[in-house]
């Protein structure tokens, strides 16, 4: 055996930029295998191995299973090659898209969270809001475990969509409500987006100027922050649509206290 020609396993491991573990366990699956075996055991990997080994370590960086490698290098030619490279373009492609995705969320999530620090949360204003869509489903007007078990099937269907869509646990409230007194009333869920989904049923959100008050702590409370709203709409004779939306501004992703919760009630001045 001419020794200039081989390596030993922790030579040829760092050489490669793997660890002996690895070499092992290669070889142990019938992946990679040292070219030779001495007679008192130690594996003797070839320098013409190198070339094979970057093979591997390639396909394994473009997220091919090991398997899949193995019975690649057993059956290696161009038009394989070719086929498993379009079937990664397509898969790189599709998680490109969903980093995107993610990115695009995380720019909206710090966007509000730096927003929300500069609340001034006993003040009533008249914001201009984008058009916004609000999904929902009906619930028992008595039954707080129903809200939240409708608003995580609605979550559970915007994963499935497959998108990273951000979205605000919200309630939709009735100008009936709000005129009797009963604001912590509540005979609907949802979520408040800001895209369109089409296979809920969406209440659009028209864009305009929108009369806005918030209220902190639970929502069993909020009527604080609709007096506060009626007597400054009644102030400056606003004439308001008939519909509230409520939707958190502050919820546990970011506070771990509902008492410090935020939510924000507007409507929309006709």
């Amino acid at each position: 055996m001419n020794r200039n020609l081989y390596m030993t396993t922790g030579e040829f491991a760092k050489l490669m930029g793997v660890t002996k573990e690895t070499l092992f366990h290669y070889d142990e699956i019938g992946l990679f295998c040292p070219e030779c075996v001495t007679e008192n055991g130690y594996r003797q990997y070839s320098v013409n191995q190198v070339e094979v080994m970057n093979t591997i370590l390639m396909l394994k960086e473009l997220g091919m299973p090991l398997k899949e490698i193995r019975e690649f290098m057993c059956h290696r030619s161009p038009e394989r090659i070719l086929q498993v490279f379009a079937q990664r373009e397509k898969q790189l492609n599709q998680q490109i898209k969903k980093l995107q995705q993610m990115k695009k969320w995380v720019a909206q999530r710090t966007r509000k969270i730096k927003a929300i620090r500069q609340l001034r949360t006993q003040d009533v204003s008249v914001q201009m809001f984008p058009e916004r869509y609000y999904i929902y489903a009906s619930v028992s007007p008595d039954s707080e475990w129903e809200y939240y078990q409708k608003a995580g099937e609605m979550i559970a269907a915007l994963e499935q969509e497959g998108a990273q869509i951000d979205y605000d646990i919200a309630c939709v409230q009735h100008a009936d409500n709000v005129h009797t007194g009963w604001c912590n009333v509540y005979d609907n869920a949802g979520l408040l987006l800001e895209k369109k989904m089409e296979k809920l049923p969406c209440l659009i959100l028209p864009a305009g100027a929108y009369l806005t008050a918030y209220h902190v702590g639970h929502w069993n409370s909020v009527q604080e922050a609709y007096a506060r709203l009626t007597a400054y709409k009644k102030t400056q004779k606003l004439q308001t649509d008939d519909i509230y939306l409520e939707h958190y501004v502050v919820d546990n992703f970011v506070e771990d206290s509902i008492e410090n919760f935020v939510t924000e009630i507007s409507v929309r001045i006709r």
